[in-house]
């Protein structure tokens, strides 16, 4: 469906307007849009509220609540600038609503909440759909989730060169409460799994290690290129192959011409792709520790052949696997940070919970332990 609506004819009588934007965590196939692989998320409790008042002037004006950030553009300056930072993210939008001959009059956006201080990889997704999201409601314009999805996609990676994956932005617009979503970044169709664990015995913990904000930034970015730069050289070695499809043994016996670094990396992301799709049996099967084990299989492939982990994490999985009972645990995404992730029977929760009273004593600050819960999709207030 394309852009239908009157554009600037109505008023803004029925301003202000918020939206909601969940964030987003990734359980399998973080890497995967190298391979176009998998991926396995879910939107989290973590949100950006993105809010539109008319503006005083002819100006769009924006607002960072958490750090008190004030950005500012003219309709006729569309273009992008470094020094603009977050308030690209809207530019572009406004850009390409421009081009499509309808342009959204001057705004003024406050934007709040926890996501505020996440990676720019789940921040520039959550501000386009949420302005993107008002933007529909104000001008009377009609877009489905795939265009919308698109247009925040587009806006985030090619105006603003941001490393944000389509799974992301997608997830945002089309979660369902209480289920997981299932990417094939090949085709971009997804399917939803509904979400098994705490319906019975087991339970799935999502811990955050409470580590420094930033401290896993730049070593998450630097994976990023790696893998890039991995996928690069495979498929050079087989440019007649499918990288979704490439099948794991030719990487493990070593038949190719690749480095050993690459060639653990590009197995790493396969392996994890392969988990990802491997979901869509085991969780509608109610096969929850089989899904353990395979979060501890794809956990130990990242801390030790893509070396991307830390020692609260690595404590924390160590810990779990010294429980009976504990059936898995390992390494998931939320955009800026990792987080341990344990797959755990109720009956060895006190036991595992009781492990992490050491944790404070070791590293100076308590984690943040909660049942994983797939929350909903990004909403008008």
């Amino acid at each position: 469906m394309g852009i239908v609506g009157p554009g600037l004819s109505g008023d803004l009588k029925g301003l202000p307007v918020s939206a909601i934007v969940p964030g987003v965590t990734t359980l399998f196939g973080e890497f995967s849009f190298y391979c176009r692989g998998n991926v396995l998320c879910c939107t989290n409790d973590r949100h950006l509220k993105v809010t539109a008042s008319a503006s005083a002037d002819s100006l769009v004006h924006i607002v960072n609540s958490l750090t008190n950030d004030h950005r500012k553009f003219a309709l006729t300056t569309l273009k992008f600038r470094k020094e603009d930072k977050w308030a690209n993210y809207i530019k572009g939008l406004y850009l390409q609503l421009a081009d499509m001959g309808t342009m959204p009059p001057a705004l003024d956006f406050v934007l709040e909440g926890p996501v505020l201080r996440d990676d720019n990889s789940v921040l520039a997704p959550a501000v386009c759909v949420g302005v993107l999201l008002i933007l529909s409601r104000i001008m009377g314009l009609e877009l489905d989730v795939d265009r919308m999805a698109m247009m925040s996609y587009m806006c985030c990676t090619s105006f603003c060169g941001e490393l944000v994956k389509f799974s992301t932005v997608t997830a945002m617009l089309c979660a369902r409460e209480g289920s997981f979503i299932l990417f094939d970044l090949d085709t971009l169709k997804y399917r939803m799994l509904e979400n098994p664990f705490g319906k019975g015995p087991c339970s799935l913990l999502s811990i955050d290690c409470k580590t420094p904000p930033l401290a896993m930034r730049e070593e998450i970015r630097n994976t990023h290129i790696r893998v890039r730069d991995s996928f690069v050289r495979l498929h050079n070695a087989v440019p007649n192959r499918s990288l979704k499809d490439f099948p794991v043994a030719d990487l493990r016996e070593r038949i190719l011409p690749l480095d050993e670094e690459c060639r653990k990396t590009c197995n790493a992301v396969l392996e994890d792709s392969i988990a990802a799709a491997s979901m869509k049996d085991l969780l509608p099967n109610g096969q929850l520790q089989q899904a353990g084990r395979t979060l501890t299989m794809t956990g130990k492939l990242i801390r030790d052949d893509m070396e991307l982990s830390c020692p609260e994490i690595d404590w924390l999985i160590k810990r779990a696997s010294e429980v009976p009972l504990c059936h898995g645990a390992g390494i998931i995404f939320n955009g800026d940070n990792t987080y341990a992730a344990v797959v755990i029977d109720e009956t060895a929760m006190s036991r595992y919970l009781g492990k992490l009273d050491d944790y404070e004593r070791i590293f100076g600050f308590k984690p943040r332990i909660k049942a994983l819960e797939p929350q909903g999709c990004a909403k008008l207030e």
